[in-house]
């Protein structure tokens, strides 16, 4: 009875005990903004001869783990084979298996070890330790970025190896960090040697390189680490490095298909027999073959493709169309990018289709800058791109044609007009008032027009294209802007060119030390100078098999150390000064 009596006290004290024990944030009082401080850690900093399995990191408050296995770093890599625990203020790590001898470890804790109140990381910890005599101390720190765009890389793996056999797509490195917010590394307590460097965006973390889904970057000298290397910088690229096959050939609506395992650069295809018209499909890893055969169930054809590194493909196949009806895809045209350039007399812009062509009427193509003067195009002014079904078309015309006639100015009267009389401002009563309804409606002029007018293009399958007309008012001198650029340099070539904000190609110079970028709408520019070691005129992504890099690339930046141009109308920019 007195036990039945006394049992609300045990329940009070066990729940008092199981409530301490819980790992819970405080509530109330002023933000905890001071990250957990390391107070003592076994082994110690720089700790020698350490035969142990287990660390443990004491702080000086209570602590949470944040993703440990994905966060923590250890060099040379151990494959994630660890625990991590933690335990109030202390966290503990325990390796699977036994350390390797006379060697240096480094973990990097980075942002896995967080207080418990408001998730402040521990700022850059680091522990290294040796299970040899000495420790190594040597580090190789630099930045990883992306050429093409001239942003820096975060988060990106950056890793070493030292054998020639060593395959970034096939094997996992030893040594290896993490570059942060600014895209900057560094790899630390390294012993002296030679290493190949590389960097992998690593997004399915398995520490290999897939070159499908991910960017990744190298350097083709190797370093020989007698003393620390710093400003290491290494260009990440989406390139596809697996070899090119052909994966599929079939008839497929009105064309026959032609697929292979990765975007090509360039293609052909040849019979002996028959004309062969085709182009790129939905992706530069299909191509259709439109059906030109008279009389003939197949053709033998040669197909020979090369990918962006070279991979290539040389073989013979055959087409062979469906013979049932079906309807054809449609026939489209698109516009693109149109500009006339008032003060010098010049219109340019792009027209893109949906299948290759096989006529242009150029009767039905014109620019109307007024009722009475009209810009016509030939095939002189064009230059088609089959393969990507698309043309440009650049005209000069006399910009006189633009200048708009002053209008005439009427004679004053004579004579002071009488007023007018009741009569004539007035009905009579009983007259009916005139209808305005019956007045026609002025028609607006049709000024600045570019029509493309029905049938204007004719497709290989004999579809022609709907009207479409664009209105493209002439730029003014005024409402242009300018920008000069000079190029210092001893290498023979090179390409200057002009981006949008997006990245994609305004105008391309090669070659040439002294550029204006003219007749700009207003708007935010880069400048961005690609060495074109080769000569070919294009960038060039390089090669991990030959050890190729990417063509180096410089971007123009300002004081502040930004790309960023801010154009207005009537501006001018310039000199701006591009060294390399």
């Amino acid at each position: 009875m007195r036990i039945h009596k006394q049992l609300h006290w045990v329940l009070y004290i066990f729940f008092l005990l199981g409530s301490c024990a819980r790992q819970t944030s405080p509530t109330g009082g002023p933000k905890d903004t001071i990250p957990p401080k390391l107070i003592s850690s076994y082994p110690a900093k720089e700790e020698k001869n350490y035969k142990s399995r287990q660390l443990e990191l004491n702080f000086d408050e209570w602590v949470v783990l944040n993703n440990p296995k994905d966060k923590i770093i250890v060099v040379p890599d151990v494959n994630k084979k660890y625990e991590v625990t933690v335990k109030k203020t202390k966290v503990i790590l325990t390796f699977d298996e036994p350390l390797q001898d006379s060697t240096t470890y480094s973990l990097a804790f980075r942002e896995s070890i967080q207080d418990i109140t408001e998730k402040n990381p521990a700022a850059n910890l680091k522990l290294a330790f040796s299970t040899g005599p000495y420790i190594d101390s040597l580090s190789i720190s630099g930045n990883v970025y992306d050429p093409l765009k001239g942003k820096e890389y975060k988060d990106a793996t950056i890793a070493l190896y030292q054998t020639d056999t060593f395959n970034i797509f096939k094997h996992r490195p030893v040594y290896l960090t993490k570059s942060d917010e600014k895209g900057q590394y560094v790899i630390e307590n390294l012993k002296p040697g030679i290493y190949h460097i590389y960097a992998i965006e690593d997004k399915n973390k398995n520490l290999i390189a897939d070159s499908k889904n991910e960017s990744y970057g190298y350097l083709a000298d190797t370093i020989n680490l007698t003393t620390n290397q710093k400003k290491v910088s290494i260009p990440m690229v989406r390139l596809d490095s697996r070899g090119v096959k052909l994966t599929s050939t079939r008839p497929y609506n009105t064309y026959f298909n032609i697929k292979v395992s990765k975007s090509l650069k360039s293609y052909t295809l040849k019979s002996t027999e028959e004309p062969i018209i085709s182009a790129f499909g939905e992706d530069l890893a299909n191509i259709r073959v439109y059906n030109t055969l008279e009389d003939k169930d197949s053709l033998l054809v040669h197909f020979n493709a090369i990918d962006s590194i070279d991979n290539k493909i040389d073989t013979t196949l055959y087409l062979k169309f469906g013979k049932r009806e079906v309807k054809p895809d449609k026939f489209e045209v698109k516009p693109q990018n149109f500009e006339v350039i008032g003060d010098k007399g010049i219109i340019r812009g792009k027209v893109t289709f949906t299948k290759p062509l096989l006529d242009i009427r150029f009767d039905s193509l014109y620019y109307q800058i007024d009722s009475t003067n009209v810009v016509h195009f030939s095939m002189q002014d064009i230059k088609i791109d089959s393969a990507h079904k698309s043309l440009t078309i650049t005209k000069a015309f006399d910009k006189k044609l633009l200048v708009k006639p002053e209008p005439e100015k009427k004679a004053a009267p004579a004579t002071k007009p009488t007023q007018p009389t009741e009569s004539t401002t007035k009905p009579k009563p009983g007259a009916s008032k005139p209808d305005e309804k019956t007045k026609p409606a002025k028609k607006p002029p049709v000024e600045y027009l570019l029509y493309m007018g029905k049938s204007t293009f004719v497709s290989i399958e004999l579809d022609s294209s709907a009207s479409t007309t664009q209105n493209i008012k002439p730029t003014k001198l005024e409402e242009a802007s300018v920008i000069i650029v000079d190029i210092k340099t001893k290498e023979t070539n090179y390409i200057v060119q002009l981006l949008d904000k997006s990245l994609t190609i305004v105008r391309e110079e090669q070659n040439n030390p002294k550029i204006h970028f003219e007749d700009l709408q207003p708007g935010e520019y880069m400048i961005r100078v690609i060495i074109d070691k080769n000569g070919n005129g294009v960038w060039d992504p390089g090669n991990f098999f030959k050890l190729e890099e990417p063509e180096r690339i410089v971007y123009y930046r300002n004081e502040k150390q930004s790309p960023s141009l801010n154009m207005k109308a009537n501006w001018e920019v310039g000199p701006l000064l591009i060294t390399f």
